[in-house]
């Protein structure tokens, strides 16, 4: 387990299609070591969908490489 990685900049938060409309991107953690693993992490607890990843992260992240943020 490594140090406490924020979503927006860990390596494997990346886009689901399948949940994304025209107009948003939905965004899930693809780690299957995470407690979020396949959660949506551009969403608002009442289900709106936000333009950026808010959720704090988990200690199982690793950082993007060069240090982007979706």
């Amino acid at each position: 387990m490594g140090k406490h990685i924020r979503c927006a900049r860990c390596r494997f938060a990346r886009p689901d299609h399948n949940a994304s409309t025209r107009k948003w991107t939905a965004n899930e953690c693809g780690n299957r070591d995470s407690e979020y693993y396949r959660a949506l992490l551009n969403i608002t607890l009442g289900g709106g969908m936000l333009p950026v990843i808010t959720w704090t992260g988990c200690a199982w992240g690793e950082p993007l490489v060069g240090g982007g943020v979706l």
